[in-house]
């Protein structure tokens, strides 16, 4: 069985930006280096040089992109006629197939029936499945240069905690299985990602959680996760907290003297024992000091389920003592179940700022905790606004590609690895390695504007974040917590209590949060789940393959 790493969908947007001709490199093809192998030329850098070209069936000549039903498609290529592309060209790859590996995660005994009991379960097979039918959409419309895509599972040997047994599984999947990229990993633990990196193996999607800057610059080209890493996240959370809620007074918290009381901040964060996370910690602060807001108590904790209730004692009693109005929670997703009990245990009901990583923003676990403290929990949340199942865009590529839904629930998380690699994999070009596959990330055309339903992408250098960026999303959101609001979660399930999208789902690029409130615990601007797409989410219409 598996967690619900990462609930919500992972979205690729893109328009086509015209080259100017000067710019081109020479012959059609875009280089990514000197001395290196050219890059394919892309429909838009055709066009800027006059060149005429038969795109074949999977281009829509009226966009300039692959003709497939979402918002989301990357510009066309010139197509493949055959000839020799390049043969072994790196670890994985053939002159007929491409070897990758899917990463299947095993929780602990006390972590499973956490799982199990929240609904968040999934069988490994409906997931592989799931996983398999994505890869044989993407192959049938993304340019693969005469290759195939061979899909490899690999269960993991070990808790997802567990640095020996995520190493081992790596070097399995360097050496045994000779894969070109890794989907998805371990998510407590960046020694999967590393050992792979070392290796010359890439790393897609949620193959780490919450990875650090340094760790993604020091193992580049080889880690491309999908959410933007907690310095980058933090300029969110900072904004939100420094222009909505600070020098305020704790309007939102459960207790009515903490509400007419000036908000006082405590830091409650995950860390492992070597403490992976806290110079990204200590980011957030210094950004939070240039709006005059400094925490009153920063907290560490690691999970242990076997300790987690007295170690939540343990932090409540420090955020009492400490005077906090307002918990900055910036949590795994199962701890605040302990957390929030505790709270309610000792008479404490502050405010609850979610800054919304590792699922602590979704139904599926928000669910699980104090209803009485979860009520009064707001925040930023990197996700897009939700959909229904039977409306979501990624979910509707297979039911339009099969004429059947996605066989797991949890396809919004299964889809991240394989939009990023095959997006990766028809903007490189036939010479397929590492470097050429970072260089078709990077030269990925940003989208002109945030939509509620997707999320806004870029990597390298495109003006977005400072300096080269090697995560996907660069959006968010505020959402508040609503324990009267039905409906379903993310994996299914009905049931009350579910998360708020402020403004009908409004997202704000770094650097745009406004000054002025956004809707907070505003319900007639709010959305839940919705059930029908905004105009400017509805993807372009094309014929069903499964209708022939």
């Amino acid at each position: 069985m598996s967690v619900l790493r990462r609930a919500g969908g992972i979205v690729l947007a893109c328009t086509a930006v015209a080259l100017a001709g000067a710019a081109l490199p020479p012959a059609g093809a875009a280089s990514t280096g000197a001395g290196a192998a050219p890059l394919p030329l892309t429909f838009d850098q055709a066009a800027a040089q006059g060149k005429q070209v038969d795109w074949g069936p999977n281009c829509d000549t009226s966009t300039g992109k692959v003709a497939v039903p979402t918002g989301y498609a990357p510009p066309c290529v010139v197509p493949w006629t055959g000839g020799n592309n390049g043969g072994a060209t790196a670890p994985g790859v053939t002159k007929d197939s491409i070897t990758v590996a899917l990463y299947q995660a095993q929780p602990d005994l006390l972590q499973q029936t956490f799982f199990q009991n929240s609904g968040s379960d999934e069988s490994l097979a409906k997931e592989a499945e799931t996983v398999q039918q994505y890869v044989d959409f993407f192959s049938a419309h993304y340019e693969l240069y005469g290759r195939k895509v061979k899909v490899v599972t690999v269960k993991a040997s070990g808790p997802p905690d567990d640095d020996l047994a995520a190493k081992a599984d790596a070097i399995k999947v360097a050496t045994r299985i000779h894969a070109f990229a890794s989907f998805g990993g371990p998510g407590q633990t960046t020694s999967y990602a590393d050992e792979l990196a070392a290796r010359g193996v890439l790393c897609l999607g949620d193959c780490v959680i919450a990875a650090p800057e340094s760790f993604l610059e020091q193992r580049a080209p080889y880690v491309w996760p999908m959410f933007a890493s907690p310095e980058q996240a933090a300029q969110h959370w900072a904004a939100f907290v420094g222009t909505q809620l600070a020098h305020r007074n704790a309007t939102h918290a459960g207790d009515r003297t903490l509400q007419g009381k000036p908000r006082v901040f405590g830091v409650v964060h995950y860390d492992d024992a070597s403490g992976t996370f806290r110079a990204s910690v200590e980011n957030f602060e210094h950004r939070l000091a240039s709006y005059k807001v400094k925490p009153a108590v920063t907290i560490a904790y690691s999970l242990d389920l076997a300790t987690a209730q007295a170690d939540a004692r343990n932090v409540i009693a420090k955020l009492k003592s400490a005077g906090v109005t307002s918990v900055v929670l910036a949590s795994d997703p199962v701890f605040p179940t302990f957390l929030t009990k505790e709270a309610t245990a000792q008479g404490y009901f502050p405010e609850w700022v979610v800054l919304g990583y590792a699922y602590t923003d979704t139904a599926v676990f928000g669910r699980q905790y104090d209803q009485k403290q979860w009520a009064h929990a707001f925040g930023v949340s990197l996700l897009p606004a939700r959909t229904d199942d039977a409306i979501d865009e990624l979910g509707s590529l297979i039911t339009w590609q099969t004429g059947n839904p996605p066989a797991a629930k949890t396809f919004r998380e299964l889809v991240q690895a394989p939009l990023i690699f095959f997006t990766g994999v028809h903007l490189a070009g036939a010479h397929l390695t590492a470097k050429t596959f970072a260089a078709a990330l990077k030269r990925y055309p940003l989208a002109p504007t945030t939509t509620p339903t997707r999320l806004h992408l870029s990597w390298g250098h495109q003006s977005v974040w400072q300096g080269s960026d090697q995560t996907a999303s660069d959006d968010a959101t505020v959402i508040w917590w609503d324990p009267a609001a039905v409906g379903p979660d993310e994996v299914g399930s009905s049931g009350a209590g579910l998360w708020r999208f402020a403004d009908g789902g409004r997202r704000y690029l770094p650097g745009a949060w406004p000054t002025a409130a956004v809707g907070l615990y505003d319900d007639a601007t709010s959305v839940t789940v919705l059930t029908s797409l905004p105009a400017e989410d509805a993807p372009p219409s094309y014929p069903s393959p499964a209708a022939g």
